[in-house]
């Protein structure tokens, strides 16, 4: 990718549990007669945002669903060696390794992937969850939101491009109920979210998967019980939107965190390549139909065609 230079790196960390470690405990050859189900199993994760929230439970429930190993990366500290002690009291110490970080910053994000991809002999799987929802400081929810799920993106796909040295993988960027239906409390936050859905769905579009062998969908969790949802009156554009927010979110239920990380375990298999996933109200996840625009364009593209050629014809008899 020519947007996002790689650049020599310390390696700072030693091998812990790799790929090919793991293979070799297991048994050499397995007849497969037909196409196995997707799992979790011998693969390695990174979860941005990880230290509290919807990241942590992800991290958490890909680990209990038999992930090899995650790199959970946040930008407070403080919470990120919390959240790390806890899942490596649960899981273990080979299977949890943690990373301050600032999405944004494209050169640290580089440098944490190359280190997790030398350690771990790959990664398989990117979840971009790092956001902000603070229309007062824009500029840096426009950073995290929007920056970060791009680097986070292109820096997936060269790590883990069949193209360049991968083998393929997953990379997920988490929205919010506000990437499909906008929130007039929030318009800066709407923005953003309108941007990872419309990104991740022109990379789904293209063809890169046949290319790359790398999936890219989106998830987008309703209003999840979270700190992003606390002290909304110090995150508005003023008190006016506070109560617009408030007016349109009154009959909505607060879904806990860990029904979006079962959710996103659920479908991580079966979803599609530019699919948007909504998962809200404490229920399963559901993809998102949208109208079939680029089908529709594409028969009248045809149609006009054909009629032109009717037309050649008639003129040449």
């Amino acid at each position: 990718m020519a947007l996002l230079k790689l650049k020599p790196f310390l390696k700072i960390n030693s091998p812990i549990l790799t790929k090919a470690l793991t293979r070799n405990l297991e048994a050499t050859s397995i007849e497969q007669s037909a196409p196995q189900k997707f799992t979790l199993d011998d693969k390695v994760a990174v979860v941005t945002g990880g230290a509290s929230g919807i990241g942590f439970a992800i991290a958490k429930e890909f680990l209990k669903n038999g992930l090899l190993a995650v790199n959970i990366l946040d930008i407070d500290k403080r919470k990120l060696l919390t959240s790390t002690r806890t899942l490596k009291q649960e899981f273990g110490e080979d299977r949890v390794i943690s990373s301050e970080v600032d999405v944004a910053d494209a050169e640290q994000m580089d440098n944490i992937l190359r280190n997790t991809s030398v350690d771990f002999e790959g990664i398989d799987i990117i979840v971009n969850n790092a956001g902000v929802l603070d229309d007062t400081n824009w500029e840096n929810q426009l950073d995290t939101n929007i920056r970060g799920s791009v680097i986070g993106t292109l820096l997936g796909m060269q790590y883990m491009a069949k193209t360049s040295s991968g083998e393929g993988g997953i990379i997920v960027n988490i929205g919010s109920s506000m990437s499909i239906t906008p929130a007039c409390g929030f318009p800066i936050h709407t923005l953003t979210q309108f941007g990872i859905a419309g990104f991740t769905r022109a990379l789904g579009s293209s063809k890169l998967y046949e290319r790359t062998g790398v999936k890219i969908f989106g998830f987008c969790p309703g209003l999840t019980d979270t700190n992003a949802l606390k002290q909304l009156e110090e995150k508005a554009i003023n008190h006016n939107f506070v109560g617009e927010f408030e007016e349109e979110m009154k009959d909505v239920n607060l879904q806990d965190p860990v029904n979006v990380a079962k959710g996103l375990v659920e479908v991580l298999g079966d979803a599609q390549p530019g699919s948007i996933w909504i998962v809200e109200n404490n229920k399963s996840p559901f993809e998102l139909e949208f109208p079939k625009i680029i089908e529709r364009k594409k028969i009248e593209r045809e149609e006009t065609q054909q009629s032109a050629t009717d037309t050649t014809q008639a003129k040449a008899q």
